[in-house]
């Protein structure tokens, strides 16, 4: 890649999503010029791109000529992908395959973020190394995702993360719907058996440059230092924004009558990543005091 082209701007397919959000803040921190799309929640300055149809997705990726193309664009509701499973497949997984094409045709490096939910969260948390076995649509095709992407991609970095949260602007991720209800007085369900490594998605974005910085290629995970229950991640983002711990009503998975099963040993073990970078990023306990301190939930 020439030194021109490593100068170019970056494409992010999905900016107006939280991790999208994120990486666009990172680039301009950076003063990287970049570019990006939005599918159904439009942003100013943002194109629209659906994914799903070839010929745009190669329009934009030729329009642009971006040096690395990032997507965290994904049909991510867990329970929607499993019970509209063909729809899904077609943003995850063919969409997907639309942008690499794309990316190897301009010679840009495809960024592509995939989640723990591609394993079944028997022995948690995972490193690179450890065996796929999804028990999700939305993890198969993650999974598939990763593995078109292995096989046809001309330079590819796969960045695993997981339970991501952190300011953005449609306000959806898990911290967002818990204050939500929790400021209101109303009493919230979290399930006591769901164990991962919650991610701060300022501090996700700023690692994913800094690995595409020192070269990183393949798989890498990327997510929070610190392994903890949903019930214990809800209970001190309480603590950190003032609200009422008493609300937070601890209930198995099975209970909530989902229509996906989740990995309940998840979460990634990030060793690669930090090693790489030379740090850690925050745990759960950090990243929530970050983001109370922004002052953009109270």
């Amino acid at each position: 890649m020439t030194s021109e082209k490593q100068s170019a701007s970056v494409l992010i397919v999905g900016a107006s999503g939280q991790v999208g959000h994120h990486l666009a803040l990172a680039a301009e921190r950076r003063g990287l010029p970049w570019k990006g799309t939005f599918h159904t929640n439009p942003r100013p300055g943002l194109k629209a791109l659906d994914v799903r149809d070839a010929a745009a997705v190669a329009r934009m990726v030729r329009a642009a000529d971006p040096a690395y193309v990032l997507v965290p664009a994904a049909a991510t509701h867990v329970d929607r992908c499993e019970l509209e499973a063909q729809m899904a497949y077609e943003v995850n997984v063919v969409g997907t395959s639309h942008l690499v094409d794309a990316a190897n045709e301009v010679g840009a490096v495809i960024v592509y973020f995939s989640s723990d939910y591609i394993f079944d969260g028997a022995d948690g948390p995972y490193d690179e190394r450890a065996t796929a076995n999804p028990i999700s649509q939305y993890g198969l095709q993650k999974l598939s995702a990763e593995h078109l992407i292995a096989q046809r991609a001309t330079e590819a970095l796969i960045v695993r993360t997981t339970v991501v949260y952190g300011p953005e602007p449609q306000g959806k991720n898990f911290i967002y719907r818990l204050l939500a209800a929790l400021h209101k007085g109303q009493e919230i369900a979290v399930p006591v058996d769901q164990v991962g490594t919650p991610t701060y998605a300022p501090a996700l974005a700023d690692a994913v440059f800094d690995l595409l910085a020192a070269g990183a290629r393949g798989v890498i995970n990327v997510a929070g230092s610190e392994l903890v229950t949903r019930e214990e991640f809800a209970l001190e983002a309480a603590r950190a924004f003032g609200e009422d711990p008493s609300l937070v009503r601890s209930v198995f998975t099975s209970e909530l009558g989902q229509a996906a099963l989740r990995p309940l040993n998840g979460g990634l073990r990030s060793d690669l990543a930090e090693e790489r970078l030379g740090r850690e990023l925050p745990g759960y306990v950090e990243g929530l005091r970050h983001l109370a301190g922004e002052g953009v939930l109270g």
